[in-house]
């Protein structure tokens, strides 16, 4: 015999069926398959049942007085609150326009009278089978989505953040020597803030990064190269390689972030006098590489344990089917390239 696979967790079923017999019988069955059932031997009382305590699951009696089991589960699918609870009908009705009327109205499943149980257990376990595997599927969408709000607002704000310190650390060595400079500083901070809370904004509202609803991928780096050097002793370059095409604007997203990502490190960590961003446009393959000319560092002993940002550049890589690749030696700078294919580009949101 089938038995309630979650004993000490047990779902709840809804027996609606005006047979006192039938309700004997099938109460009898899923006790004793660990399940905690609830009796109604009519519609209206079925309904009223489910307005406090919400099933985890429905079987449904076709032929009833007053009310039918399709009316019943048409209001059920019509409510917000209950259209999600399985409904599996049990007649004896055995036509196909019965059966397919019943799924129409939104029915999970169909047993017909007389039923056998191995037959009842196995298709009420394999219903509540699905709604665990569709909630499954939507804590791992939520968790998905905090994870991706959590990198763009890494993204978004580290950047400004790194940017408006070092232009707050000028301004006070300036305070005392060069109080034009300090007005200088002020304003590029007053303009960094405002860039991170709108890039922040369009963040938590999914939209694309401004850079890039202002123009393309090549543009929206040379910006980003001059918006970094604004704020840095560090000279950092933009190039690019090849004609110029256009990938799915969630591909971008994710390139752009990526890039960011790098820059942003090497400007933080490497302690570089140049730092080179450059797009190679090939016929099937794009490639971007960030490359510095600083400290560098072992890969086999720091790689894994470099914190959030490579995290991020790595997720991102593996959510557009790009390839990671990073070089870097102790004194000899360090190189990172993501390589993506036209063809296997996958867009997905950034």
């Amino acid at each position: 015999m089938n038995t309630n696979p979650n004993p000490t967790n047990q779902e709840t079923i809804l027996i609606v069926d005006d047979s006192p017999e039938n309700l004997h019988l099938l109460s009898g069955i899923l006790s004793g398959a660990g399940y905690k059932v609830h009796l109604a031997p009519s519609g209206k009382l079925a309904l009223k049942f489910i307005q406090s305590h919400l099933p985890d699951l429905i079987l449904l009696d076709i032929m009833m007085p007053q009310m039918d089991g399709y009316q019943i589960c048409e209001q059920l699918k019509a409510s917000e609150r209950t259209k999600d609870i399985p409904v599996i009908f049990i007649s004896a009705l055995d036509d196909v326009f019965d059966k397919v009327k019943a799924f129409s109205l939104g029915g999970a499943d169909y047993i017909t009278k007389p039923f056998q149980q191995p037959e009842v257990l196995a298709r009420i376990e394999n219903q509540l089978r699905i709604v665990k595997l569709s909630k499954q599927v939507i804590e791992q969408s939520i968790l998905e989505e905090r994870r991706r709000m959590a990198r763009e607002i890494h993204d978004t704000l580290a950047q400004a953040f790194t940017g408006i310190i070092v232009h707050l650390g000028s301004a006070q060595r300036a305070i005392a020597i060069n109080p034009q400079q300090v007005q200088t500083h002020l304003k590029t901070v007053k303009e960094l803030a405002r860039l991170g809370l709108a890039e922040a904004r369009r963040s938590v509202q999914g939209l694309r990064p401004q850079l890039l609803e202002d123009g393309d991928l090549c543009s929206a780096f040379d910006r980003l190269a001059i918006q970094m050097s604004s704020h840095t002793d560090t000279r950092i370059v933009c190039e690019v390689v090849g004609a110029v095409y256009s990938l799915p604007p969630e591909v971008e997203n994710n390139l752009l972030r990526i890039g960011q990502e790098a820059l942003t490190n090497a400007v933080k960590y490497a302690k570089a006098s140049v730092i080179k961003i450059e797009l190679v446009y090939e016929t099937s393959l794009l490639m971007l590489q960030v490359k510095d000319n600083g400290q560098g560092f072992d890969i086999e002993s720091n790689f894994c344990d470099t914190g959030f940002g490579f995290l991020g550049i790595r997720e991102r890589c593996d959510r557009i089917n790009a390839q990671l690749t990073v070089h870097s030696q102790p004194g000899e700078g360090t190189e990172v390239i993501i390589s993506i294919n036209r063809e296997e580009a996958v867009g997905t949101d950034c």
